[in-house]
Order: C-alpha cells, then sequence, then structure tokens
C-alpha cells in the first residue's frame, strides 16, 4: 500500500494506492488514525490508485469513520476505481460512507 499525505485549506487528503486487503488496510487505518490523533477533522480518501478492497479494507474505512465522528470530523472517500466503487454498492458501504466523485466534489463536501 502507498500512502501519501496533503494538507490543503484545512483538509487533510490521503492518497492511498495499491491494495486495501488484510496487508495494506492497517496502514492506511494507522495512517489516518495518527491524523486523527493529531486533530485532522476534514478527512478526504482519495482512492483513485487503490486497484482492490478486501473485507479488511471494508472494516478499516468503517473504523475511521467512527474514529472522525467521535471526534467530531468528517470523512469522504472520493475517485473510487470502478471495481472498489462496486464492492462499496454490494456491500452497501456507500450508503454508510460518505462518496464523491472526485476531489473537488470530496473537497466540497468537507468545506
Amino acid at each position: 500500500m502507498n500512502i501519501s499525505i496533503e494538507r490543503k485549506n484545512e483538509v487533510t487528503t490521503v492518497v492511498a494506492g495499491g491494495r486495501l486487503d488484510v496487508m495494506g488496510a492497517p496502514e492506511i487505518e494507522a495512517s489516518c488514525k495518527k491524523l486523527i490523533a493529531e486533530g485532522t477533522q476534514r478527512l478526504l480518501l482519495d482512492m483513485a490508485s487503490v486497484e482492490y478492497i478486501s473485507s479488511a479494507g471494508l472494516r478499516s474505512l468503517l473504523v475511521l469513520a467512527k474514529a472522525m465522528k467521535a471526534s467530531g470530523g468528517t470523512m469522504v472517500l472520493c475517485s473510487l476505481t470502478a471495481a472498489v466503487r462496486e464492492v462499496m454498492e454490494i456491500s452497501g458501504f456507500d450508503n454508510i460512507l460518505s462518496l464523491a466523485a472526485d476531489r473537488p466534489a470530496g473537497m466540497a463536501l468537507l468545506t
């Protein structure tokens, strides 16, 4: 899992790439939990380069969404690939998590 972090206009963007599975999920979860602990209130997860998501990845996203809500913050996922979006829809996570078509749309939901 490749992870990079960008900050702009009080929004922290986490750009993830690779597989959000049993190996990658703990990495993104730890990185985002650290950001939340540091006070991040607006978190945008750019998933454009995430090629696969497993149940472990879905679990991590749910854990992060709950942590953001508990801290009074907001999390949005954007730029999902067709395969990842399909998994989100089949699992019903598209009704649980905030999804945006791209970064500008995600930023708009956070500001």
